[in-house]
């Protein structure tokens, strides 16, 4: 994985305006966070007993990364209200 940069106020005014760079900007982090999805959920099966925080941060990513699809489907489909 590698390393992500954190968005910067001036990336979000940037992604405000150019639909390009706010479709690769959110396409890019939703690819980080299913490959950071994928790594937690294969530590968490070897681990002996279950961690309840690592459950609920996996849920959380997981509504996160619907979240980013469901605006890239908006921005795919000419809707820009998000």
């Amino acid at each position: 994985m590698s390393d992500l940069i954190p968005v910067t106020d001036e990336m979000l005014e940037r992604a405000r305006n150019d639909r390009d760079f706010r479709r690769r900007l959110l396409s890019e982090h939703l690819n980080e966070l299913t490959v950071a999805m994928a790594n937690a959920k294969d530590r968490a099966r070897t681990r002996p007993n279950p961690d309840p925080t690592a459950a609920r941060q996996l849920q959380e990513a997981a509504r996160l990364a619907v979240k980013l699809v469901e605006i890239l489907h908006n921005l795919g489909a000419g809707s820009d209200s998000s």
